[in-house]
């Protein structure tokens, strides 16, 4: 019979067996793999070990040589031996080698002329190649001294004041301090450690250390590695002939090293008491399976044919009764059985509601994406509609100031300056858009509190409501501020408004303005500015997010979410900062820290402007404006205020007119233009091939920085701020040709 036929008619016990092997045979493979890789984890143990101990024993040996060198550099600075005063030398050698367990040399390179080891100072012969050193300190092995014939280690520094040193001071000692020093440390059992020089000879060991100090390093691989100044693990056999993982440390600053080996026959004995465990483990598992495989075999039987009934009636479509064999896992069956139809059911509902509540999640982030976008597209479509708004603004606006200056005082006047005040008020809204869609540089200037609450008291309480008084608390003496007065409006506004939903059922809102304390770290003083509110308040979780941008309490589209935030980025843009205290039932402040305008707050770039008469002399004027609008009625302007204007629908036009060699007294363009060059890029090349014609620019809305020097006319703008500033633009290029000039003529 074929083995899969056998397989298949294979009694319950056959299949137990089989079974137990299945099992085994992963787990014997698992105990095989876990001996392997907890022997190479103790192996990466054992190597972390040694080269934690061989750095340590490093450490400490450099420490030890530290102590000669300085002492020796101490001697070697004397006043004494400056002098050659060899007896006064070897009295204060003497005392400073005095309980530091240390003796103390005077040698020149063929003599010895000071040894506190001895009772007085005497001259003895040194040896051929004695080490002398000229530039720094050093630390050499002997095998036989000049005076005691013994091993010695000495560390000699040169003296200090004569180029070249005459005599070099040292500090010998003996080679049985470093084996003090490796007494100390602790090895694991077997290793031994040794202390190599910088010429790879055995200054120390712990273990034969007679037999084997000044002798050289047995290992070339070790020897090359610090030769060359390396560190690393290097398999070796030691000087008594035990193979060993040898870690070698790096050698420190006077060219000695320290080197620990563990035995291999460690590693190994660790692996074969992990292999033997494995081995036992997996034999013991495999003869408690089969064991249990027989017992359990013969209890199995009955069970299954209830489980065969109880299958039999699940297929004619009734609900088998749950079972009560004894066996826990046919039990377990035929109770899985039993509720197969009700667990079926469940299912299908519980799939519905996690499919509903997907979708809701899909749709609450496409939400949150949407808003998302929707502000980042506000903040582009802002930018993108200023420029074209201004110019529009600006056409109405220079329009209805010619008619205003040609027409006189009348009955239209009324008419005409509400006009223009409406023309204004929109260029205050466009500002007010770009910063929210935060498109715009601030234009800090000093702006009085208490009037801009004065001037925006009657919209501010209209908003409010009748419900809800709003106080002023400003201190007389307060200084004005020094920030963009359109930010701080709108900031002010949007605190009021979240005092104003803080407050349902009405209440008080109070502005309050104090002189801060002077921030050194700022440098100047800074204005509180407080907004408060006795309205609901807010708990701990949502006081530590409110500054979160798009985070909001309020219900979806009663509030964005970047109202706070952009009161903090406005702050802290200004200079200042800004904070929120609340308590749930008790109210909410919110202050802003903005600095106080003083006495180095600069006038305003108009402020000379403002001094100039704009009936000034006649002026030939270059405009460029890509705008057809306001190419219609600026130029017609300045035609009527008695100027000779050329207009250039482009920055490329403009330079084809310039170099044709035509005479302009200033030139007055628009940032923004179509074709290759911008007009900041046609003011640079006036600058360097046309150094007498002073520039102007005008936008109404770029993100482009400004050239040095150069001022700014922002759209709309007035035809008498228009005047003066061309005039202005001349009178400041003749008195400081040198600055709006930077770059020499072509």
């Amino acid at each position: 019979m074929p083995v899969t036929a056998r397989l298949k008619t294979s009694s319950i016990r056959t299949r137990l067996i089989l079974l137990v092997l299945a099992v085994w045979l992963p787990a014997a493979a698992g105990l095989a793999l876990q001996a392997r890789a907890t022997y190479l984890q103790q192996e990466h143990l054992a190597r972390d070990n040694l080269r934690l101990l061989a750095d340590a024993l490093n450490t400490a040996i450099e420490t030890e040589l530290d102590k000669k060198v300085v002492l020796a550099r101490a001697l070697a600075t004397t006043r004494t031996l400056q002098a050659r005063d060899i007896a006064g030398f070897d009295a204060q050698a003497r005392l400073a080698a005095q309980g530091s367990g240390s003796s103390v040399v005077l040698v020149d390179r063929t003599h010895l002329y000071v040894y506190t080891a001895l009772p007085a100072p005497q001259v003895v012969q040194r040896l051929p190649g004695a080490p002398f050193v000229t530039d720094g300190p050093g630390v050499f092995y002997a095998p036989r001294g000049a005076v005691t014939g013994l091993p010695v280690i000495a560390a000699f520094a040169p003296e200090t004041g004569t180029r070249p040193p005459q005599f070099n001071v040292g500090v010998p000692f003996r080679a049985g301090e470093m084996q003090a020093l490796l007494a100390r440390q602790s090895f694991p059992t077997g290793g031994v450690a040794s202390v190599l020089d910088e010429q790879q000879r055995v200054m120390g060991r712990s273990r034969d250390a007679a037999r084997w100090i000044g002798t050289t390093a047995s290992n070339t691989e070790l020897r090359a590695m610090a030769r060359q100044r390396r560190s690393g693990y290097v398999e070796s056999t030691t000087l008594d002939g035990v193979a060993s993982l040898t870690y070698l440390a790096p050698p420190n600053r006077y060219g000695w090293t320290a080197l620990v080996a563990l035995p291999a026959s460690t590693l190994l004995h660790s692996a074969g008491r992990l292999t033997g465990q494995a081995v036992g483990v997996s034999a013991a598992l495999l003869a408690i399976g089969l064991l249990l495989a027989v017992a359990m075999s013969r209890r199995i039987s009955a069970p299954v044919r209830e489980l065969e009934r109880a299958a039999g009636e699940l297929l004619a479509q009734r609900v088998p009764q749950p079972l009560r064999t004894g066996l826990a896992e046919a039990d377990r069956v035929g109770a899985v059985l039993h509720d197969a139809g009700v667990r079926s059911r469940e299912a299908g509902q519980l799939l519905e509601s996690r499919v509903a509540q997907a979708v809701a999640e899909v749709q609450e982030a496409q939400a949150k994406l949407f808003d998302a976008r929707k502000h980042e597209a506000i903040g582009r479509l802002t930018g993108g509609v200023a420029h074209d708004f201004n110019n529009l603004l600006q056409t109405i606006s220079m329009g209805l100031q010619v008619v205003q200056r040609s027409v006189g005082e009348g009955r239209h006047t009324r008419s005409l300056d509400a006009a223009l005040a409406a023309c204004a008020k929109a260029a205050d809204q466009v500002r007010q858009l770009l910063a929210f869609g935060r498109a715009q540089a601030l234009q800090p200037r000093a702006v009085s509190l208490a009037d801009l609450l004065l001037r925006t008291r009657e919209l501010t309480e209209r908003a409010l409501g009748e419900r809800i008084r709003l106080l002023a608390d400003i201190d007389p003496d307060l200084p004005p501020v020094f920030v963009d007065p359109t930010q701080l409006e709108l900031a002010l506004l949007n605190l009021v408004f979240n005092a104003r939903d803080a407050l349902p059922n009405g209440g008080t809102v109070t502005v309050r303005g104090r002189l801060e304390a002077p921030d050194p770290a700022a440098g100047r003083s800074l204005v509180k500015v407080d907004v408060v509110d006795d309205g609901t308040g807010m708990d701990g979780e949502t006081l530590a997010r409110v500054f979160e941008p798009y985070f909001t309490t309020k219900p979806v589209g009663a509030g964005s979410g970047l109202g706070l935030p952009q009161v903090q980025a406005f702050a802290r843009q200004s200079g200042g900062d800004a904070r929120i205290v609340s308590t749930p039932g008790q109210g909410t402040c919110v202050s802003m820290l903005l600095p106080a305008a003083g006495a180095d707050v600069p006038p305003p770039a108009s402020a000379e402007a403002q001094t100039i008469d704009p009936q000034g002399a006649s002026l030939r004027i270059l405009l460029v404006e890509d705008d057809l609008l306001v190419g219609s009625v600026v130029p017609a302007a300045l035609v009527h205020e008695g100027h000779a204007v050329t207009l250039c629908t482009s920055a490329d036009e403009a330079l084809a007119v310039l170099q044709r060699g035509e005479a302009f007294d200033v030139l007055f363009t628009d940032i923004v233009m179509p074709g290759r060059l911008t007009g900041l890029e046609l003011v640079e090349w006036t600058r360097a091939h046309r150094p007498g014609m002073p520039a102007l620019v005008a936008s109404g809305y770029s993100t482009q920085r400004p050239l040095p020097g150069l001022s700014v006319l922002r759209k709309p703008y007035a035809i008498e701020d228009l005047l003066r500033a061309l005039q202005l633009a001349v009178r400041t290029h003749r008195r400081e040709p040198e600055r709006l000039n930077p770059v020499a003529p072509a």
